[in-house]
Parts: C-alpha cells; sequence; structure tokens
C-alpha cells in the first residue's frame, strides 16, 4: 500500500525538542514508579474512567505491554531489563503466564492463557532472548479452525504430548477450573481476536498461520470488532494489537485498519499513543497534530492518565455477539501502562 504523502499536517517522523523533553520526562516517571521486583503497578476500578475506586491487582499482562513499548526507547534497557526479569520470574515450571502474579490470591484459579504468554514471550524477543514460550506448545493450542483458543488447558481431543504434558494434571484442580468458568464470562472454548492477532505477533510465520491472518482481515472488513475479543471494549486497543499483527502481512489490513484511524478522533492520552503507534505498523504518515495533543496531555509528574487498557470481559450469546457488559465488570489501567504506550509512540513519531 502506498503511503499517503503530501496529505496537510501529515508527517513521517520530526525530529523535535519537545517530544525527546516529553520522552526523557515519561521515562523518568516509569523509572520512578518501577517496583523494585521490576513490576510495573496496575490498578483496577469499576468505573471506566478508573476514577476514585481503584485498587492495585499485581499482574502480569501490564508489565510484559510496557517491557515491550520500551524495547524501542535508547536509554531504558536497564529498567525493560528488571521488568522482563520480573516476568521470568512468574512463568510457570512450563514456560507459560497466567494473569495474575504468583503471590496473587487468585494466581491458582485460572490456567495458563495465550495472551499474557504471547504478550510476554513478544517482550522478551524485543529484548533479543529466547526464553519465550515453545511456539510448539502454543500451535497446540488451537480449535479446529486453526485459531488460537485463549485458554492453554486439557482439551476432549489429541493435541500432542507436549500439550497434555502440560495441561493434563490441570484435572486434579477440575472443581478450581469449573468455578473459574462458572464465575466468569470466560468459557475454555474461547477464541478471541486481539488474543489470536497477539498470537500471531509473537509467534510469525507457522504453519496455517495463514487462516489466523484471514480471520482477523475478515473482522475488520465486516466492521466486527465490537464482537471479536471479550477482553478489549477499547477499539483503539484492538486497533494497535491488529496493527502490530497484520499491518507488515495484508495490504488490505493496512487500508481498513488506516479508515479506522481516520474516521474515529481518539479521545485520552491512551488513545492518542494507541492511534500514532498503529499507523507506524501500518507504514502511514504520522499526523504532527496528534503528536501535539498527545504532548498537551503529559502530567506534571511525567506520566500520562490512566484508562482503561482491558476489562473483565462479556458473555458471548449463541449467535456470537456479546452481551453487554455487568455492571460489577472490572477493568485495568494505570498510569504507568499508559506512559508505556505513550513513550512507543512518540519514539515512532521521530525520524529513524
Amino acid at each position: 500500500m502506498a503511503k499517503r504523502c503530501g496529505v496537510t499536517g501529515l508527517s513521517t517522523g520530526s525530529d523535535r525538542d519537545d517530544v525527546r523533553i516529553a520522552l526523557a520526562r515519561g521515562l523518568a516517571f516509569l523509572d520512578g514508579a518501577q517496583l523494585a521486583s521490576g513490576e510495573f503497578r496496575v490498578v483496577t476500578s469499576l468505573r471506566r474512567d478508573m476514577a476514585g475506586d481503584c485498587e492495585v491487582d499485581p499482574s502480569i499482562f501490564p508489565t510484559a505491554l510496557v517491557a515491550y513499548c520500551l524495547s524501542f526507547a535508547r536509554g531504558a534497557e536497564a529498567m525493560r531489563d528488571r521488568a522482563l526479569a520480573f516476568l521470568l520470574a512468574q512463568r510457570d515450571r512450563h514456560g507459560l503466564w497466567r494473569h495474575w502474579t504468583t503471590g496473587h490470591p487468585f494466581f491458582r484459579q485460572l490456567p495458563p492463557d495465550m495472551d499474557d504468554t504471547c504478550c510476554v514471550s513478544a517482550a522478551l524477543a524485543g529484548a533479543g532472548s529466547a526464553e519465550g514460550a515453545d511456539p510448539a506448545l502454543l500451535l497446540a493450542n488451537r480449535d479446529a479452525q486453526g485459531m488460537f483458543l485463549t485458554w492453554i488447558m486439557p482439551r476432549a481431543r489429541w493435541t500432542g504430548a507436549a500439550h497434555m504434558r502440560v495441561t493434563l494434571p490441570q484435572l486434579r484442580h477440575l472443581v478450581t477450573l469449573w468455578f473459574f468458568f462458572k464465575k466468569t464470562s470466560a468459557a475454555p472454548g474461547d477464541v478471541d481476536a486481539g488474543v489470536n492477532a497477539n498470537c500471531l505477533h509473537y509467534l510469525g510465520d507457522f504453519p496455517g498461520h495463514e487462516r489466523v491472518l484471514e480471520r482477523l482481515v475478515e473482522i475488520l472488513r465486516r466492521n466486527g470488532e465490537a464482537d471479536a475479543d471479550k477482553w478489549y471494549e477499547n477499539p483503539f486497543v484492538l486497533w494497535y494489537f491488529f496493527a502490530r499483527a497484520l499491518g507488515q502481512r495484508s495490504a488490505e489490513a493496512r487500508a481498513l485498519l488506516l479508515a479506522r484511524l481516520d474516521a474515529v478522533a481518539p479521545e485520552s492520552a491512551l488513545e492518542m499513543a494507541l492511534s500514532i503507534a498503529a499507523r507506524h505498523y501500518c507504514d502511514a504518515p504520522l499526523p504532527e497534530r496528534l503528536v501535539d495533543a498527545l504532548l498537551a496531555r503529559q502530567s506534571a509528574d511525567g506520566s500520562w492518565p490512566r484508562a482503561p487498557v482491558y476489562f473483565g470481559g462479556r458473555e458471548r450469546r449463541r449467535d456470537g455477539s456479546l452481551a453487554p457488559a455487568h455492571p460489577d465488570t472490572p477493568h485495568w489501567g494505570s498510569e504507568e501502562l499508559t506512559t508505556g504506550f505513550c513513550i512507543e509512540a512518540l519514539v515512532r513519531s521521530l525520524p529513524a
């Protein structure tokens, strides 16, 4: 797809001192906020604006995302490596990850999942580490259509010796598994678009990757993002994940994603950052006005405001659509997580 050059207000990257200053302030904030363990804090709230009633909820996913974003920022190597050391300390003996940290009171109530595992693995790969999850094990966790299942758990079919060896021991805790799926919007057969995009992003080309690619492009074709993933209700988050996975693989996906980004104005700093990064993955010029707006949202301490990146999910109806979220559904986000995305976006806005 040809770049849309010559459009007023667009740039492929300009060397701006104000961007470099904002980057330095953002990195200083993250350096000061990073916990001694290497973790980056995330909070949860029942409110979409995440105001007032937030509680700290130690989790793997936010640190994985921030560590990946830091891999593009010069001078952030030590901070990123501390985050990666934290993530490696949290993996199970099979080289997989769950959403909550090992010290979390609910850690053992949920199985390992593909989203956390692939995002941690992508962050490790971005730092040149080969300590991510075994691709063969992840490839065994697909359905009959070749799509990745969200939860890494035993299946009622032959999934290969390695997958069975990892998952069959979960049957010793069958009541715990049953309780998890009974009390949450998760289901054993979940197939989520954002999760599949993150799997494709980490694994690259593999036998059958075309099926995942085509399914994700088909979702964009039919404007199906609203019912594509239980865990991401903000379309900008999905577009970012789609852009990472598809931007260099499909001209049609690039065109569809850029059409979405042009049609919907981002409102929060998080959405602005995701829009900038997604455009980069699609080889599109970056609007200077969007960079200006993101700089204007930076707080005095160098951070950007928290906003929900993911939430507790929605029930999938029989017709494949997703039901409205329950009023008590938690949302996860933090200043640290938003700031990580903003740092990636600002790095992308500078000349290579």
